[in-house]
């Protein structure tokens, strides 16, 4: 879901920034004009160019494009604190999702000890009270399989 709505973000900003560079009045710069297409060149390539610039800025790498103008450099400045505020989200639920994970495993680990201190304290024999270990561990396990294939 997040994969894909950066997709599409990415897109869309491609799409103005190419707009942007493409829709100068004569005798102004832009990042189009200084890549030097002439009419010809594949709208695809110039498609890919333009991804690729969008994609950059959601990441450290950088690249030949640049911005030529003041609207140009605007719209970097935009582009690169909402992909900073993104990229902030996604780290941020990266996170959270390891905390959970993590309060799941220790929440398991103690309740494994809970079982095996009332095993001790109730004085369940070791061979029965290793079979209920086992058990728990296996249904555990089962659960666990359940939910993923659900």
């Amino acid at each position: 879901k997040g994969t894909l709505f950066v997709l599409l973000m990415n897109h869309i900003l491609a799409c103005i920034w190419y707009g942007i560079g493409n829709s100068l009045p004569q005798g102004g710069q832009s990042w189009v004009l200084k890549a030097g297409w002439d009419e010809e060149e594949d709208l695809g390539y110039r498609y890919l160019t333009s991804l690729h610039w969008s994609l950059t800025q959601f990441t450290p790498a950088g690249m030949e494009v640049v911005p030529t103008n003041s609207l140009e450099r605007i719209y970097a400045v935009f582009v690169l604190v909402f992909a900073f505020i993104v990229f902030s989200s996604f780290l941020s639920n990266i996170t959270a999702s390891v905390n959970e994970l993590r309060q799941l495993s220790l929440k398991h680990d103690k309740n494994m000890a809970l079982l095996r201190k009332y095993l001790r304290f109730n004085r369940i024999s070791s061979n029965l009270g290793l079979r209920i270990v086992k058990y728990v561990e296996y249904r555990e396990s089962t659960k666990k399989q359940e939910v993923r294939h659900a």
